[in-house]
């Protein structure tokens, strides 16, 4: 039975292309999370205390917006990853870690998330803070799915990234 990885990739030690499966279909995650830093830097003004949701620990897309978004924030200086948490891709998490994390860095001014799930649960955590997505704090996160459009028309989400608009 032919296999194809869709969204996902594999550790190559664990299975081989072309022998384990056929190949990989996914977006360029490290793009997407440089795109998401140039966006934070446009949103904040290049000045951000940053609260950062991971997603699945250990998924290939976790790792690699992880490293975009590391790799280009360092060439805005005023941008500062204060704590970086897993928020396992989900809406719920994404809203109960920045409830918890909003509590220890009351100072945060943005939040970056790997996914729109998690950056709408933490759209709704900023609300429950009092304080006013868009405004208080920026948000900006990746996967351009119709609720965070949604978000980004109504002004609490900055932006949402996405490089395939096939996927």
């Amino acid at each position: 039975i032919p296999v194809f990885l869709l969204d996902r990739n594999v550790d190559p030690a664990a299975a081989k292309p072309g022998e384990d499966f056929v190949t990989v279909i996914v977006s360029d995650f490290v793009q997407q999370g440089k795109r998401a830093a140039w966006a934070m830097a446009q949103a904040t003004g290049g000045n951000a205390t940053i609260i950062e949701l991971e997603g699945t620990t250990g998924s290939s897309p976790a790792i690699d917006r992880k490293k975009g978004f590391d790799e280009t924030i360092t060439q805005c200086p005023g941008l500062q990853v204060v704590v970086s948490q897993s928020a396992d891709f989900t809406r719920a998490d994404g809203q109960e870690v920045t409830e918890t994390l909003l509590q220890s860095h009351p100072d945060a001014t943005a939040v970056y998330a790997h996914n729109d799930e998690m950056a709408l649960g933490a759209i709704a955590a900023i609300r429950a803070a009092g304080k006013v997505p868009g405004q208080d704090i920026k948000v900006v996160s990746i996967d351009g799915s119709r609720d965070a459009l949604t978000a980004v028309d109504a002004g609490d989400l900055y932006t949402s990234v996405e490089s395939n608009p096939r996927f």
